[in-house]
């Protein structure tokens, strides 16, 4: 049988201490979760915000001096016997105990583990890294202290955005402000970061849970309303962001955070996935130095349809909702992932601008105002040559930029 895991923070237990030292009380309440029929423990000294597993009862103990193994093995037994079995029933398989001693610098440690039949197990105790610690082997390709300070505005957690905000907070960077107001349905599941589990919460706070779960430091503010409805709300959250991504599934929404951009002169990224997947494309606006969105994109422009609910707020309420289905336009999301992770490329080079790190040697590769991808050769790509091994023409599966102009008449940002 392996050793079970026990993992802790590791300033639980610097607050943990702070207690025992000013209390000087011995023994302290915590709680913690089991996994995996009890091969893996995460323990906490307060309820986390999103928990994984089963609960268990734990409690901390300091010791005086650290003790020899019969000394220890008296201290297990003396708990032991203490346990009220009626405490352990249908939701409570496991007891942890955790023994500390403080001598010096150095935290001497030992975790023991009892089931339901209040058999003894011993475990390994490890601990969480701090902060400091967490983005350790980032170091020399991003700057992790400049990431931590900065803050991104995603609008839109579907399929796309959900994956951006992910990889993100896993790079690094320390300030979300998450805008959505749909519920994860189950059409999004196959396509969204989240899981099954997360049905019918809203978007933001579910992507929420998953940023935190990568970096429990970050901090996020989530808004659940439509930002076509209340632009003046999304610009006040918005205006002091240093990116603004937009992953919204329509041109409206767009346009409104194209406005939030150049009055506060945000760098802002449009992706989205063309019809079905088939392809997609990346706007990078920055305001007065390349083209904004209607410079690009003519309000008059089609837009696609991604999920039933944009379909139905699409189509009068009697057309009906299987007839409403047809009008999705869905694609794999091995199709979407590309456009997502040129999206964390490019907003990782925009928050690192200016500073030495492995990723700023792609700042003189994406200068591009404009990027397209095809993944497969359909509709508008049907006539794109074969990927085969050359890359002397257009072909499918390889990003290509452009540059664009400015319009003198553009109707945003020509003022």
């Amino acid at each position: 049988m392996s050793t079970p895991q026990v993992y802790i923070p590791k300033e639980h237990v610097q607050e943990i201490y702070s207690k025992h030292k000013n209390s000087q009380d011995e023994v302290f309440q915590g709680v913690a979760f089991s996994s995996d029929n009890g091969d893996v423990f995460h323990v906490y000294t307060n309820l986390p915000e999103h928990p994984v597993g089963y609960p268990c009862l734990v409690s901390f103990h300091f010791l005086p001096v650290i003790p020899v193994e019969a000394e220890l093995q008296l201290l297990v037994d003396k708990v032991k016997s203490g346990i009220d079995s009626s405490s352990l029933h249908a939701l409570i398989n496991h007891i942890l105990v955790i023994f500390f001693c403080i001598n010096g610098d150095a935290i001497n440690h030992w975790a023991y583990i009892f089931d339901r039949d209040l058999n003894t197990i011993q475990g390994e105790l490890k601990f969480i890294p701090e902060k400091s610690e967490l983005y350790s082997r980032s170091n020399g390709i991003l700057e992790t202290s400049v990431l931590e300070k900065s803050k991104v505005g995603i609008v839109g957690l579907g399929s796309g955005g959900s994956a951006i905000a992910v990889e993100l907070a896993k790079a690094g960077v320390g300030k979300f402000v998450l805008i959505d107001f749909d519920r994860l349905e189950l059409s999004n599941i196959a396509r969204h970061a989240s899981g099954i589990e997360d049905l019918g919460r809203y978007k933001t706070k579910a992507v929420k849970d998953l940023i935190r779960s990568k970096n429990p430091y970050t901090e996020v503010q989530t808004d659940e309303f439509d930002i076509n409805e209340d632009v003046e709300r999304a610009e006040d959250l918005l205006k002091d962001c240093n990116l603004i991504i937009a992953a919204t599934d329509n041109n409206r929404s767009r346009y409104n955070i194209n406005d939030i951009s150049l009055n506060h002169g945000i760098v802002s990224l449009f992706p989205r996935a063309l019809t079905r997947a088939v392809g997609g494309d990346i706007l990078k606006v920055r305001p007065k130095l390349g083209p904004c969105l209607s410079c690009f994109l003519p309000k008059t422009s089609e837009e696609e349809v991604s999920s039933f609910g944009q379909a139905r707020r699409q189509n009068p309420a009697y057309v009906a909702d299987d007839d409403v289905k047809s009008f999705i336009q869905v694609g794999l999301s091995s199709d979407i992932l590309p456009i997502t992770n040129m999206t964390v490329k490019l907003a990782l080079v925009e928050l690192s601008r200016g500073t030495p790190s492995g990723i700023s040697s792609l700042e003189d590769d994406l200068i591009a105002d404009y990027y397209i991808w095809a993944n497969r050769r359909d509709n508008k790509f049907a006539d794109w040559p074969k990927m085969e091994y050359g890359a002397k023409s257009l072909s499918i599966l390889r990003w290509y930029g452009a540059r664009l102009s400015r319009k003198d008449n553009c109707v945003s940002c020509s003022m």
